[in-house]
């Protein structure tokens, strides 16, 4: 999270940084980006970055934290919807995420995060975001009281991430998104013959 110091600012001030944040992650993958053209843009002094945020890395999880949806969380609560039928689930997912996955706004951020995401990053990611650890793992444990396997649910991330990566680097349109996806589906519940 931000220091307390940034949360301090007046509305304006913080959000003319959070808008230089959001445009500079939407151009660059993370490991291109720099302070300094950060401060230069939102025209503040290098050391009142390093007051609003601990390093580069913290702003671009607050702006990852406040733009991007959860894709977890969104399959979670559509599974939950759908009382465990995981073939309705995955259906109503591919339409929910599809249309989070092509939002104008974000398109960018996300194509960034899916590309250029790493070890590095995604365990700095889970220490920063800690206390959603325990909501994953009770997440985790309703999926469990609704009778279907945790391996099986990591076996379809697996896949529904290496599909969403694929989308980003092969720049496919909604349409093929969803063709691909529903392919995909029916492999994960069909077999693949």
């Amino acid at each position: 999270m931000a220091k307390e110091t940034f949360h301090n600012l007046s509305s304006e001030k913080r959000e003319k940084i959070l808008d230089v944040l959001k445009t500079v992650f939407r151009e660059k993958p993370f490991h291109e980006v720099t302070v300094k053209e950060i401060v230069e843009e939102s025209g503040i002094a290098r050391g009142s970055f390093y007051q609003y945020f601990d390093d580069l890395q913290e702003a671009y999880f607050v702006i990852l934290n406040s733009e991007l949806g959860d894709i977890h969380s969104l399959f979670i609560d559509v599974f939950r919807k759908q009382r465990g039928d995981i073939r309705a689930a995955l259906i109503e997912y591919g339409k929910k995420l599809r249309k989070l996955l092509f939002e104008p706004k974000t398109y960018s951020i996300y194509k960034n995060y899916f590309i250029y995401w790493n070890e590095n990053l995604d365990r700095e990611w889970e220490r920063w975001k800690s206390y959603k650890e325990n909501h994953d793992k009770d997440s985790m444990n309703d999926i469990m009281n609704i009778h279907f396997d945790v391996e099986k649910i990591n076996y379809i991330k697996g896949i529904i991430h290496n599909l969403i990566r694929r989308n980003y680097v092969e720049n496919w349109s909604q349409t093929e998104f969803s063709r691909k996806y529903n392919s995909y589906v029916e492999w994960i519940l069909g077999g693949i013959e």
